[in-house]
């Protein structure tokens, strides 16, 4: 199954990320595609969303500003102002790795703060300085969006995979 549309995973009680499709092609460049998914973040879900039951852990109006893509890796500089307390940042930088590798040619999301990549917690609480990916996320999002065939692995009908 080919996805048509990038997506944008919000958080859903309070523990699990869920995709939603965003209006932007997977035809486009990866680099437009990355800019309308980190906008689309920044803003938090809309109010239809939010009424379903959508929320986020990365707070809403959080500057997120796309670097550069390059070999497969998009950049992402968040400000260091950003207030994310400890036991939400891992759903924030779940979301963000999950929305941003979800775009064509991006299999890895570094995050930066001031120019300088920071280590970002993993699910676990285990701390990485390493680019991370979708399958470091995996286990945030419902079975049903896991590929049970690949260790910790998303499915391939997610975004533009």
């Amino acid at each position: 199954m080919r996805a048509i549309a990038p997506v944008v995973f919000w958080l859903v009680d309070d523990e699990h990320l869920t995709p939603a499709a965003v209006d932007v092609s997977c035809a486009a460049p990866p680099y437009e595609v990355v800019e309308h998914l980190l906008r689309a973040l920044g803003a938090g879900p809309d109010d239809p969303a939010r009424a379903a039951g959508r929320a986020t852990a990365v707070p809403p109006s959080t500057p997120l500003t796309l670097v550069e893509v390059a070999d497969g890796v998009a950049t992402v500089a968040m400000d260091p102002t950003t207030p994310i307390t400890a036991d939400r940042l891992p759903l924030a930088v779940g979301q963000l790795a999950l929305s941003v590798t979800s775009a064509p040619g991006v299999d890895r999301v570094l995050v930066s703060i001031a120019g300088e990549a920071v280590q970002v917690p993993l699910p676990g609480g285990a701390l990485t300085a390493r680019p991370v990916s979708a399958d470091d996320y995996a286990e945030l999002v419902p079975d049903r969006y896991r590929d049970r065939g690949k260790p910790g692995g998303m499915t391939a009908g997610i975004g533009c995979r």
